[in-house]
């Protein structure tokens, strides 16, 4: 048999058939790597192992011996299952309530270890709900010692304790082969295990202080990798994308603003600087514009839309749904009421895929007789094409993700002279506080802009958590 290494199927690992093969796949566990990535959940106290006659009284205990007797006992709500353990000097009463599938794991003649609290009970020692091993089938001596046990995810045909066995017989086989992407120096300064002593650790504790210290040294390397990532796709962006540089000047901002019907706030002219030195650039924007509902978020989104207008490009808003892609609709249709911005709504339940009135439309889009699109998903399928797509805005980021944004990017156009790939540029909105640390974690691809101010006259937000008992009232409003 060739040397096991992290990248060998689970199949070359001992004690790993065809169906075991199968049952670890169901787990998202393929490689000998994914079973070494596979952590636990938590981590259950076992102590060390005595005679029946040893365990301790009102304490917490360990035995093995042979099953002798098993039976079910049904009841209103708290039926048990009840098995009676002996070894060669005393027995111990074992009951577990409400727990019907014992019936076909648990019979008389295995040989079992058992870990639980003791009381007493009809003058025998008793436990209730402790956890237990098959040994039947193992050559395993006593445990000696008290130890953490590993309590992983699993399944009904693939237990934890079958899991953590696999485990065991692969970390002596990889950990020497594993190597530690981040250099000895760097990880002592941080006060870090190194990685193959955190897999260790993570999997065989020796106590709980091994188990915190390697979930951080494994979340570090997690927030690392995702960082990096976020800088690779910054640096793709600002590397491999070109958008269109828009035109600005104090004449365009007049006139965009001479089209709403109140002045912006100071929070909301901070952001339009924001946005309008973004896309003055060759390099595509990629911004988040947080703020409350009623914050004036959509104004701000318009401004940037109208730019594009004003440099005889189009642009594009895209809602998560119909309902919120109509409301956007009006709301700048009545905004700009009376100019010579044409608008399309285009959404799936408006005109369907391959009707007359739906071709109309995507025509009219793609020959550049549309300034202004609004829809939902329904801009992202093939047949939408448009003339010359400069700025895009997207409502509820997380609602959407990385594939919607290169469909975007696909429909922008070919590459400039210096091959770079056309795209769009990218503003994104969402009612939804994000945190700043959070922010630069998950959307660390994006600049992140706030409107922390609302417009007068307002009548200030409140969030409320009601219970389906004041339905009726909530309806009310």
């Amino acid at each position: 048999m060739s040397q096991i290494t992290l990248a060998s199927p689970v199949e070359e690992l001992t004690g790993v058939g065809k169906a075991r093969a199968r049952r670890l796949r169901r787990l998202g566990i393929d490689k000998i790597s994914d079973l070494v990535r596979h952590l636990p959940l938590r981590y259950e106290r076992e102590f060390a192992e005595g005679g029946i006659a040893d365990l301790p009284m009102e304490g917490i205990g360990s035995a093995r011996g042979t099953v002798t007797r098993v039976r079910w006992v049904p009841g209103r709500g708290k039926s048990r299952f009840e098995a009676t353990l002996e070894d060669h000097e005393e027995r111990v009463h074992l009951v577990w309530f409400n727990a019907r599938y014992l019936r076909d794991k648990l019979h008389a003649g295995m040989t079992i270890r058992v870990n639980g609290k003791v009381k007493a009970f009809g003058g025998y020692p008793q436990m209730v709900n402790p956890t237990w091993e098959d040994l039947s089938n193992e050559d395993d001596a006593p445990r000696k010692d008290d130890r953490m046990r590993p309590v992983y995810p699993a399944t009904e045909d693939l237990s934890s304790s079958v899991i953590e066995k696999l485990v065991g017989v692969a970390l002596p086989k990889v950990l020497p082969l594993l190597a530690d992407p981040l250099p000895p120096s760097f990880v002592k300064d941080r006060e870090m295990p190194p990685l193959a002593d955190a897999f260790q650790w993570i999997h065989c504790p020796e106590h709980a202080d091994q188990t915190a210290a390697a979930r951080r040294r494994l979340a570090y390397n997690e927030l690392l990798l995702l960082q990096l990532g976020i800088q690779l796709k910054r640096y793709y962006n600002a590397t491999k994308l070109a958008a269109p540089k828009l035109h600005w000047s104090k004449a365009i901002d007049e006139h965009i603003c001479g089209r709403f019907p109140f002045e912006l706030t100071a929070a909301q002219r901070r952001v339009v600087d924001e946005i309008t030195g973004d896309i003055q650039l060759d390099k595509p924007m990629n911004r988040l514009v947080q703020g409350d509902v009623g914050a004036g978020k959509t104004v701000v989104a318009l401004y940037a839309l109208l730019m594009a207008v004003a440099d005889r490009k189009q642009g594009a808003l895209m809602a998560p749904t119909e309902l919120l892609a109509e409301q956007h609709f009006l709301s700048i249709n009545a905004m700009l009421d009376g100019s010579n911005v044409r608008i399309e709504l285009l959404t799936a339940g408006q005109s369907a895929s391959g009707t007359k009135a739906r071709a109309e439309a995507q025509a009219r889009i793609e020959s550049g007789e549309v300034d202004l699109v609004i829809g939902t998903q329904a801009l992202l399928t093939e047949s939408v094409k448009f003339n010359d797509l400069a700025v895009v805005v997207v409502d509820e980021q997380h609602r959407f993700g990385v594939v919607q944004r290169a469909k975007f990017r696909d429909k922008s156009g070919a590459a400039d002279e210096n091959e770079r790939i056309g795209c769009p540029h990218y503003l994104v909105m969402t009612a939804t506080p994000i945190p700043r640390t959070l922010s630069l974690a998950v959307f660390g691809d994006l600049d992140v802009s706030t409107i922390d101010q609302l417009p007068p006259g307002r009548t200030p937000i409140k969030t409320r958590v009601v219970g389906p008992e004041k339905t009726d009232t909530v309806y009310g409003y």
